[in-house]
């Protein structure tokens, strides 16, 4: 099977599927580090003007739909195609640090910036093509443990709507999608009894 695992920054897809690849012996897709903009100052995502935000989205797009793609037998994508778009989506429209009652629609954009989130629609056009073909099967992780303390790339809210972005995405492709809840190990139950998954292993 070809295994997306969604949701935002800190929500546990990496211990998943890190987890899984090793219990299923389906490989584990994902895409390098966003940081670091070719032809510019090495800097993280978080200090990226926002064409290099989209050069990073670019990039990590492009390599996660190779990876993916060397693996037509089964994969566990740590992430999938959308999830650049809806940081790009979110962070032009919000910032980094929304308050919590900010939303998508009701956000309003410089002329600049709403010519940069028009660019980065373009581009979710292309992830939902790819994902309509390219996965069987969707876990959400929702937004259950809080960020590390003193780490704070991103806040509690920018979290929250990112997973509403994605939620309404992911309806959109007439994929299964499955939201797993609970401890780590309740996860994983959850996902090892989704049809089909345990027939994934090697």
């Amino acid at each position: 099977m070809r295994i997306a695992f969604v949701g935002a920054y800190g929500n546990g897809k990496t211990s998943l599927t890190t987890e899984l690849s090793r219990k299923l012996g389906l490989e584990r897709t994902h895409g390098s580090a966003m940081r670091d903009p070719a032809g510019g100052t090495p800097k993280a995502l978080e200090e990226t003007s926002e064409p290099e935000l989209i050069q990073l989205a670019v990039r990590r797009f492009t390599e996660r739909a190779v990876e993916e793609a060397a693996h037509p037998e089964g994969f566990l994508s740590d992430g999938s195609v959308l999830h650049e778009w809806v940081y790009s989506k979110v962070r032009l429209a919000v910032g980094r640090y929304p308050e919590p009652t900010d939303t998508l629609d009701a956000a309003v954009r410089e002329p600049r910036t709403r010519l940069f989130e028009e660019v980065v629609d373009q581009l979710g056009l292309l992830a939902k093509e790819h994902a309509r073909t390219g996965y069987d099967v969707f876990v959400h992780c929702p937004v259950e443990f809080p960020l590390p303390e003193g780490h704070d790339p991103i806040s509690e809210s920018f979290r929250t709507l990112s997973d509403e972005l994605m939620l309404d995405i992911l309806k959109t492709l007439d994929i299964p999608v499955h939201v797993v809840t609970g401890s780590f190990e309740e996860r994983l139950n959850q996902i090892l009894s989704i049809p089909g998954v345990s027939d994934s292993t090697a």
